[in-house]
C-alpha cells in the first residue's frame, strides 16, 4: 500500500501491527538461522522442522495480508462503481423530472388559453367601453356647453330688450 494522506486511523493502527509482526516474524526467522550453529545439539531434524514452520507461518502471513489487500482493493472498486451508479441514476432522475416538469408546465400553459383568450376580450371590452364613456361624456359636455352657450345668448336678449 502508498501513503495515502486520506488513510484513516484504523488504516493506519493496522499498518502498524502489520509492521510490528513482519518486525517479530523477522526476528524469529533469525533466531531460527542462528539455531544452525547449535545443530548438532538440537538435531539437523528437529531445526529443519522448526525452519519449515516458520517459512510456513512467514509464507500464511503474506498470504493473508495479500488477500486482505486485494479484498479492500475490490471492495473500494464496488464502492465506487455504486457511488456511479447513484450518480448516474441521480443525474437521469434529475433529467427525467426536468422534463416532466417542462411538460406539465406546457400543458398548464395550454389549459390556461382559454383563460388569456377571456382576459383579453375582457381588456377589449373595457377599452370598448371606457371609449363609448369617454364619448359620452364628450356629447355630454357639448350639449352642456350648448346650452350654457344657449342660455347665456338668451340672457343677453332678455337684457337688450
Amino acid at each position: 500500500m502508498t501513503n495515502d494522506p486520506m488513510k484513516t486511523d484504523k488504516t493506519k493502527l493496522a499498518e502498524k501491527e502489520w509492521d510490528d509482526l513482519q518486525r517479530d516474524l523477522e526476528t524469529l526467522g533469525d533466531q531460527v538461522k542462528s539455531l544452525r550453529d547449535h545443530a548438532g545439539a538440537l538435531g539437523e531434524t528437529v531445526l529443519g522442522n522448526m525452519e519449515l514452520r516458520f517459512q510456513d507461518v512467514l509464507s500464511r502471513a503474506n498470504a493473508y495480508r495479500n488477500t486482505t489487500a486485494a479484498q479492500i482493493e475490490e471492495l473500494q472498486k464496488m464502492a465506487l462503481d455504486q457511488a456511479d451508479q447513484t450518480q448516474a441514476t441521480l443525474t437521469e432522475q434529475g433529467k427525467k423530472s426536468a422534463a416532466m416538469a417542462k411538460d406539465k408546465a406546457r400543458e398548464l400553459w395550454d389549459r390556461a388559453e382559454p383563460l388569456r383568450q377571456g382576459a383579453q376580450e375582457v381588456g377589449n371590452g373595457f377599452l370598448r367601453a371606457w371609449s363609448e364613456i369617454a364619448a359620452s361624456f364628450g356629447k355630454a359636455a357639448e350639449k352642456v356647453q350648448t346650452e350654457r352657450t344657449k342660455d347665456s345668448t338668451d340672457d343677453k336678449s332678455s337684457k337688450t330688450t
